[in-house]
């Protein structure tokens, strides 16, 4: 009986050991999706034109910040970020940030954003 119980328990553990080593290498659901989703299909940082900008895919519109100020392209160019849309809703601090009212003059940013067909 002793014998059967040595060999159940390495058994056991030897199983263990292989599924957990199994387990591991088994990508999430989360980064299964992220992986076959092209890359306008999830948010992410792109460095395009000398810049970086953040795409946010629920708004399917890219936003920068030249650290005084937040800017959305809408398609043509920059326009000062009133944080009405998606970005900035969830997992994000503005801390202190005020969007700037019409009496200041705030210099939208010149270069250009990376065009999903």
């Amino acid at each position: 009986m002793r014998r059967v119980t040595l060999w159940l328990a390495a058994a056991f553990i030897a199983g263990s050991v292989a599924g957990s080593a199994i387990l591991q290498h088994i990508p999430s659901s989360v980064e299964a999706a992220n992986a076959a989703a092209g890359p306008e299909e999830r948010d992410h940082w792109r460095n395009f034109d000398g810049h970086w900008s953040f795409w946010c895919a629920k708004d399917r519109a890219w936003y920068y910040t030249d650290g005084h100020h937040w800017f959305m392209h809408d398609g043509k160019h920059w326009m000062p970020y009133k944080f009405d849309k998606q970005f900035g809703r969830e997992g994000f601090e503005k801390g202190e940030y005020k969007v700037p009212g019409k009496e200041v003059e705030v210099y939208a940013p010149r270069h250009d954003v990376h065009r999903y067909p």
